[in-house]
């Protein structure tokens, strides 16, 4: 009885055992079939979206993968054509700044950010499928095929947010806005806000340094000098439109021992006073042009380098006004005085482009000065006129008012034309120009004769009608010609001019540049002729030599020192990366003036290459 008992309850407890097994079991599949369902439809979406994000990687990477950097293979006056078009997503309007090419020419990303030197700025006129052209919005250089173009950061933002937009046309799911389009509103609202403007790139380099040297002159006078030397080439100060550009180099004490007399002006002196040296701000979106410092009137070329400044301001899409103000420093102009200063103001009309046709023309009104006493009132006028590179046209004349010099028995003189200079030039060929030039004043120029043999003032030997020749003969040698026979209005005879001259801009493949030139001319406010030759050599990176050189006859009432021969060396040595040691000797025999002169300098050099 007892063991039946027992039995029953072991099958009662086993019975309860498989009825937990069972419920047990029940469980844990009630468990894992959504869990299961759910892992299955996360690898589902996990698939789905990593082909989604895949494909949007793939897109943006091919995006990236766009090129930003093009190289020019063709230029022209004013324009070049870029090797980019709407293949990379090249549109109208975009800018791009300009390089010379690294030395192992690659046109990699990276070259917009290695500081190599800036040229110029590029707006892009016209697109085709595999090519653009651009427009030359501001130039520091020659423009050259091979130099590389890179698009400005607004240019490159402009691009991508076109292309964005492009892709989202292509999105699998699309959504719906109640205030219309994130993205599209995103662009315009950019597009509305963006200020129109490339983002200017700058450079910076040039040299700065002390300079102290002495002169001996016959006689026993001996002078020295202490002055300083400055050459920049600072381009877009401080992100700016502002540049600093040029030479300029003087004396800021001058002690004498010797005989007493007055201070001697050295053909060193007077050539560094036809250097130019300010500065420009010169922004292509915006109207205005200034200029301050030693500069030529950039609307009028033709009248005399200032110390002082210019403002220009364009009034309508072809119309400039401005006016200048300044002394006149340049001994080498036809009208120079040392103690003569100038004013004026202008109009100046510029239409077309230097790839097809372009007049450029400029009038105004001015006066001159000498000791603060009216000299001169005069109109001025310039054209000049160009089509591609065939044609060139310029003009330069110059209509005084009556006056009576302020100088000592300086005379009068009537209304009338003063002085002009026209040219006609021809290009049939890239290596061969030729054309026909007349002169033509009334007065006799007042430049330094003593400039003769520097070819400085060969435009005014002459009065009347002459040709020139221009070819390159082969390549690195040019020869050039000017042939003419003219009358001036005081002179009794006709006079011939001549000048012949010969280029070697890599003589035997050695690197030395010569440049050997002969001129004479025959008029009755002077005649004689010279001969003078220039080399220039770098020896090595850091080193280069200059020498120049010449003979020159000048019979003239303009001066008495008729006959000198003259010679001046330069050495310059960058010294390590970032300083430079320069020497200079001249010596000059002459007639009446007998002197050699020396300086040296030491400086600090920034910017370009750490030779």
């Amino acid at each position: 009885m007892h063991s039946e008992t027992e039995e029953e309850t072991r099958v009662e407890r086993r019975g309860e055992s498989v009825s937990n097994e069972q419920a047990g079991g029940g469980s844990v599949r009630s468990f894992l079939t959504p869990c299961l369902a759910a892992a299955l439809l996360l690898c589902a979406m996990a698939m789905f979206f990593q082909r989604a994000l895949y494909a949007q990687i793939s897109q943006v990477h091919l995006i990236d993968k766009k090129r930003s950097v093009f190289r020019v293979k063709y230029a022209a006056d004013g324009s070049l054509y870029l090797d980019a078009g709407r293949n990379d997503d090249i549109k109208e309007d975009m800018k791009l700044s300009l390089i010379n090419p690294p030395p192992d020419g690659a046109a990699s990303d990276g070259v917009q950010f290695r500081g190599y030197e800036h040229v110029a700025e590029l707006r892009v006129t016209s697109v085709a499928d595999s090519s653009s052209v651009c427009e030359i919005v501001s130039t520091n250089g020659e423009i050259k095929i091979g130099q590389l173009a890179f698009l400005t950061p607004d240019s490159v933002q402009e691009r991508h947010q076109a292309e964005f937009a492009a892709e989202a046309a292509n999105y699998p799911i699309v959504l719906t806005f109640t205030n219309g389009d994130p993205l599209d509103e995103e662009i315009r609202a950019t597009e509305e806000k963006k200020v129109l403007r490339e983002s200017p790139v700058g450079r910076v380099r040039g040299r700065f340094g002390l300079d102290y040297g002495g002169t001996q002159e016959a006689g026993g006078l001996n002078s020295k000098q202490v002055g300083m030397v400055i050459q920049a080439d600072i381009s877009n100060i401080g992100g700016t439109y502002w540049n600093f550009k040029g030479n300029w180099r003087g004396n800021m004490n001058v002690s004498r021992s010797g005989s007493a007399g007055t201070n001697t002006t050295t053909l060193t002196d007077l050539i560094n006073r036809t250097y130019q040296i300010g500065f420009t701000y010169d922004n292509p979106y915006s109207p205005t042009t200034i200029g301050i410092g030693r500069l030529f009137l950039p609307w009028a070329p033709g009248l005399s380098t200032i110390d002082g400044a210019y403002l220009g301001r364009k009034i309508t899409r072809i119309a400039t006004v401005g006016f200048f103000g300044g002394s006149t420093p340049d001994p080498s102009s036809w009208s120079y005085n040392p103690d003569q200063h100038i004013a004026g103001t202008f109009v100046n009309f510029s239409v077309g482009n230097f790839e097809r046709t372009r007049i450029y023309s400029t009038a105004g009104i001015a006066l001159t000065s000498i000791q603060w006493k009216v000299a001169r009132q005069f109109a001025f006028f310039e054209n000049n006129f160009s089509w591609n590179r065939y044609i060139t046209f310029y003009s330069s004349l110059q209509a005084d008012a009556a006056r009576t010099s302020p100088l000592p028995n300086g005379g009068s003189n009537p209304t009338g034309l003063t002085q002009s200079y026209s040219s006609l030039h021809f290009q049939p060929f890239r290596r061969v120009s030729f054309g026909v030039n007349h002169n033509y004043f009334r007065s006799l120029p007042t430049y330094d004769p003593r400039l003769l043999g520097t070819g400085l003032l060969d435009k005014y030997l002459f009065q009347g009608f002459s040709g020139d020749l221009r070819a390159e003969l082969i390549k690195h040698i040019n020869v050039y010609a000017s042939l003419g026979r003219s009358k001036a209005t005081a002179d009794t005879k006709n006079s011939l001019n001549q000048a012949y001259g010969i280029t070697f801009t890599n003589f035997l493949n050695t690197g030395l540049i010569a440049d050997l030139h002969y001129s004479k001319f025959d008029s009755s406010f002077g005649s004689g002729k010279y001969t003078s030759f220039s080399l220039s050599k770098g020896v090595t990176d850091s080193l280069r030599l200059q020498l120049f050189g010449g003979h020159q006859v000048f019979d003239s009432s303009l001066t008495n020192n008729t006959q000198s021969n003259f010679v001046n060396a330069v050495v310059d040595w960058n010294v390590g990366p970032r300083y430079f040691l320069e020497g200079n000797f001249g010596l000059y025999r002459g007639t009446s003036m007998n002197y050699q002169q020396w300086s040296t300098v030491f400086g600090y050099r920034f910017g370009g290459y750490r030779k």
